[in-house]
This record gives structure tokens, sequence and C-alpha cells, in this order.
């Protein structure tokens, strides 16, 4: 993820670390231990940094401490606290405009059904908002203020109304055609970005669902994750666990800035 104070942050599942990458150079310049499986990033408009942590449950940690499912938040002195624990294992989370952080948690088998929570830190609740989802993986909120959360099992896109912790009825957004997505990430022009693991590629939809021209990698990648970085948000940074990689893609579009970075200017 891209920060509101301009850093780029990816994490490692299987070594329980949020790095901290240098987008000109591309190496990195910085980490911090979470154990566990650190997945998704967000932040709030306080400058703290979340974390879904699925305790090491989907992917065994090789090096780091052991660590409870549940959320996780960085604060401005990148010192690691629980919020809320739990869970199965959180896969990825957003922060909405209105500061509620909204996280899927898909579960650990396959027949288990997936579920989608919202955590308000003003009360320290948490609510479960869907609970049949088939592995409800990314999460984005689109230009309109609706939540699109990418269901990988069946190859879904759905679109829910999200508004004061509830969720209106799902939707279909868009369809694969082959594999399910993972990560997502909306262009500022309403354009999605959704990564598709086991078919190297990115696939991009028109805000009305329209699927336009993919990006297609051509080598084994396996993209998972994705966000839009740089001063101008003109940067798509893809997260590639094939070789443990961080790509920079160039003019493919201007990111959509999120509720953090406007809670900022």
């Amino acid at each position: 993820m891209w920060t509101s104070t301009g850093k780029l942050l990816v994490t490692s599942v299987s070594r329980g670390v949020v790095y901290e990458i240098d987008l000109p150079g591309g190496g990195a310049i910085g980490e911090r231990e979470t154990g566990g499986g650190p997945n998704g990033l967000a932040e709030d408009a306080e400058g703290r940094i979340w974390v879904a942590q699925n305790g090491g449950r989907t992917l065994p940690n090789r090096t780091g401490r052991p660590t409870a499912p549940g959320l996780q938040v960085l604060d401005v002195s990148c010192d690691v606290g629980y919020v809320v624990e739990g869970f199965e294992a959180p896969n990825d989370l957003v922060v909405g405009p209105d500061g509620r952080v909204w996280f899927t948690d898909p579960g650990v088998t396959d027949d288990h059904p997936g579920r989608l929570h919202v955590y308000n830190p003003r009360t320290a609740t948490t609510t479960t908002v869907a609970a049949d989802l088939r592995y409800p993986n990314g999460l984005a909120f689109s230009p309109e203020g609706n939540l699109v959360v990418a269901e990988t099992r069946s190859g879904a896109l759905l679109r829910c109304a999200a508004e004061a912790g509830e969720l209106g009825d799902a939707r279909l957004f868009a369809e694969l055609p082959a594999g399910g997505a993972d990560g997502l990430a909306f262009a500022a022009d309403g354009r999605l970005f959704a990564a598709v693991p086991t078919e190297n590629r990115i696939d991009v939809f028109a805000l009305d669902g329209r699927r336009l021209a993919p990006i297609e990698f051509g080598t084994p990648t396996f993209p998972t994750n994705l966000c839009f970085a740089g001063p101008a948000l003109d940067v798509l940074i893809v997260t590639a666990a094939k070789g443990g990689r961080v790509l920079a893609l160039e003019d493919v579009g201007v990111g959509l800035p999120l509720p953090a970075h406007a809670a900022h200017t």
C-alpha cells in the first residue's frame, strides 16, 4: 500500500514482516516484524496502518513469531499492537470513508463459508455483515462509495452498498473469464484492477462491469495484491508471489485516492 506520507509498504506473509520499499530504487529500506502471517494493509485518517493478520494459518510462517489471527495496527511510531482477535484467518481490509475497517475472513478450508466483518474503532466493536461468501478476498471502495469484494472461489466480483457499518444486498459486478481475483484497486476514472494469481494477469473492468484489455505478464508471476503509488498515484504496484518480487507498472492510469489520503489533504 501507498501511505499518505509517501511510503510504499508490502507484507511478507511467510516471514511475518511488513517491509517499506524504496519506490525509485526498488529495495527494502525498513521492516517491522508482526509475527504470524500479515496479509492486507490499510491506512486510516490518523496515519495508523492496519494489518489483516492470518496468524500463519494459510501459509506457514518460516521465521516470525507465532501470532494469533486478528487485526493488528502499526501506530505512527511503528509499534505493533492488537486491536481485535478471535477470527480464523483475516485476509484483506480497507478503511471506509467513515473510518470503519472492513475486512475479509475467508476461512481455511474449502467447505467453510467465508465472512466479511466491519470494525468500528470509535466503539471497539466488530460486526459480521456477510457470513456465506465463497472465499472473500480483496476488497476496495469504488468512486461512488460502493464496496467491491472479490469472491475468489466463484470467480465473481460482488458490489454492495456499504454505509454506517451496514452492508446492502450483494450484486454481481463482474465475472472473471478464468481464475479468481485476489487484491483489488480502483483507478480515478472508475476502472477496477484485479490481480488474478493463477492466470498470471491483472484483469481490468470498467465501472459498469465490462471487462477491458487485461495486463498479461506472460511468465509465471502469481500476482497477489496491487495498489497505485507515487506522488501522483500513477504507478501500479503489484506484489508477485512467484520469486517474492514487487513490480512497478507505469502508463496504466492514475489511482483513486484512498479515504486516508483525502483526510490528510
